[in-house]
């Protein structure tokens, strides 16, 4: 009789060492232990991190013995092996990027989806329509694990890459998997030729209009994703089962008959991995062929009057920190750039101001807009003379030694 553990040691995460690992799992006696050593892993991307929590979490509550070795500082800050959940968010401390985060109700995916959009207006410029149109497709993907998949939880990751304005997202379940969902669907209206092979029921669901819920759902989320990944141009890819589909020309997808599932009679699972141009600009409602009702992320600070208010006093936490006011300038162009004609800061009960909040908020901005858009589209409300002075300071200054 085997006894004792077995020790497989990963070096990167990718999507291919998660099927590394269910492989190994396999080889393990019944009797056995498998031991994870992680002390190496210096490449993370959210593909893998994301299918590889999904298989850890999954296999961990099937009783099977997998224990966790060393692991390296970066996957320790990712949270891979214990993700990170919403109850346990505080603002200004919880790094919402580059963190694994588990969800279990559509309640808690869409807390997790309205920080991450929170994320993105503050730290990456966006083109028209970039940040609701990210809104829409984010919660509705993480949505499809209760609505589809039958998986108890959901696991997601975004990364966001300033320099080149772009931003990566991985959702990912140990759920049914999508062909199994549309093959046992009792709802008519599915064509059932489509779904027996596991690639081509990807690209079946990609669909407008197909889902495995009838009439009890519209079978927009994937269709939209992939239409708005498609104007926008930025990259899709969904893994089910033994199924890949990518929006790729020269890499469309397989199906791989020898890919290793979680459980081949039960347990497909579903990863969907997207990168998203925000320098591109993209319309929810030009992917759907519709408007879409529901809030835009402007409507928050809309003003009866018609006009935008951002409360500076909300905010004050940023105030004495450049890099935060680097922050808060994103998140005014953010608005800007998704319609609002005029934005009033609103500096009620607000105290002394830094210089350096007012060089990068408003001095820059002018720089980035030019100070004639600058002053027809940005207004100062409620400051003290002592910080209208200041930004005034800060404008002149910036706009006439430029960024």
């Amino acid at each position: 009789m085997s006894t004792g553990s077995q020790i497989t040691r990963i070096y990167e995460l990718r999507e291919r060492t998660t099927l590394d690992f269910i492989q190994s799992i396999r080889k393990v006696a019944p009797e056995d232990k498998l031991e994870i050593d992680a002390s190496a892993v210096e490449g993370i991307y959210p593909d893998g991190a994301v299918s590889f929590a999904a298989a850890y979490q999954y296999f961990r509550a099937r009783g099977v013995a997998v224990t966790i070795g060393e692991q390296s500082p970066d996957l320790v800050r990712t949270h891979v092996f214990e993700p990170m959940t919403i109850d346990r968010f505080v603002r200004y401390e919880t790094h919402l990027t580059h963190n694994v985060w588990m969800y279990r109700s559509e309640e808690e995916a869409q807390k997790i989806a309205d920080k991450f959009v929170e994320a993105l207006v503050d730290q990456v410029p966006c083109e028209n329509g970039v940040v609701d149109t990210f809104n829409w497709c984010l919660y509705e993907v993480m949505d499809n694990v209760f609505q589809h998949s039958g998986a108890d939880a959901g696991f997601v990751m975004m990364q966001l890459h300033k320099h080149n304005r772009q931003c990566v997202i991985a959702i990912g379940d140990s759920g049914g998997g999508i062909q199994r969902s549309l093959a046992l669907s009792p709802h008519e209206g599915i064509d059932r030729s489509k779904v027996r092979d596991a690639r081509t029921a990807i690209e079946y669901a990609v669909q407008q209009g197909v889902t495995s819920k009838g009439k009890l759902n519209q079978g927009n989320g994937l269709y939209g994703l992939a239409r708005a990944s498609e104007i926008n141009g930025g990259r899709l890819r969904i893994v089910s089962g033994r199924g890949t589909w990518s929006n790729d020309p020269q890499n469309p997808g397989v199906t791989d008959f020898n890919r290793p599932l979680l459980d081949p009679s039960s347990n497909h699972a579903t990863l969907v991995d997207w990168r998203l141009h925000c320098s591109a600009p993209v319309r929810i409602e030009d992917a759907l062929g519709r408007r879409v009702a529901g809030e835009s992320f402007l409507d928050a600070i809309e003003a009866p009057e018609g006009y935008h208010r951002v409360g500076v006093l909300e905010i004050e936490e940023a105030l004495g920190s450049r890099a935060k006011g680097a922050e808060v300038r994103t998140r005014l162009h953010n608005y800007l750039s998704a319609g609002a004609e005029m934005i009033v800061m609103d500096f009620s009960g607000v105290g002394v101001i830094s210089s350096s909040f007012a060089d990068e908020v408003l001095g820059k901005l002018a720089v980035e807009l030019g100070e004639l858009e600058f002053r027809r589209r940005v207004f100062v409300d409620s400051a003290s003379p002592t910080n209208r002075g200041l930004i005034e300071r800060a404008i002149a200054l910036r706009v006439e030694s430029g960024l």
